[in-house]
């Protein structure tokens, strides 16, 4: 196993969000044999890989969001994946969100671009406590704690204006 923490996505290359070999995206560097001219900065992120060999019995606890490469050194491996969620069912994945940013947002002038950012910083990324704590609990809406009906208002909503 090799992996690379998330914050080396610039420097691995990632292809296509929406058109990959198994749902999710895929580095398009050769592992084995990269190519440092088409992709010079993956040797920085070669820096900072962790590479482990497992031997039969093992287990390898990846943390969420990594990126990794597996390659079989037998002829015979098995590889046994689970997946869990550490949010509620109701929380649609992350990269709905994604999905959603790079239609509204990505191809937004700079300075549109970087207001949205600071939109985004304010109620997603540092959000806390005190982020709404001026609205009154009843006025609320999307800024209240979220939860299985709120989700559900929310998305509801959203396909609404989406289908538009």
């Amino acid at each position: 196993f090799t992996l690379f923490p998330p914050e080396q996505l610039s420097n691995l290359y990632i292809g296509p969000l929406d058109l990959t070999p198994a749902g999710q995206p895929v580095s398009l560097v050769d592992i084995a044999a990269p190519d440092l001219q088409r992709f010079p900065r993956y040797a920085q992120a070669l820096e900072h890989a962790l590479v482990a060999e497992l031997e039969p019995g093992d287990a390898l606890f990846i943390p969420s969001m990594w990126w990794h490469h597996v390659q079989a050194l037998e002829s015979f491996n098995v590889l046994v994946n689970f997946w869990w969620r550490q949010s509620p069912a109701y929380m649609d994945s992350p990269m709905n969100a994604l999905m959603l940013a790079l239609l509204t947002v990505r191809d937004l002038p700079p300075e549109q671009r970087a207001t949205w950012q600071e939109v985004f910083r304010h109620y997603v990324f540092e959000a806390d406590a005190d982020t709404a704590a001026h609205v009154p609990d009843a006025a609320r809406g999307v800024l209240a704690p979220m939860d299985d009906n709120r989700a559900r208002s929310l998305r509801a909503r959203l396909l609404q204006r989406l289908n538009r």
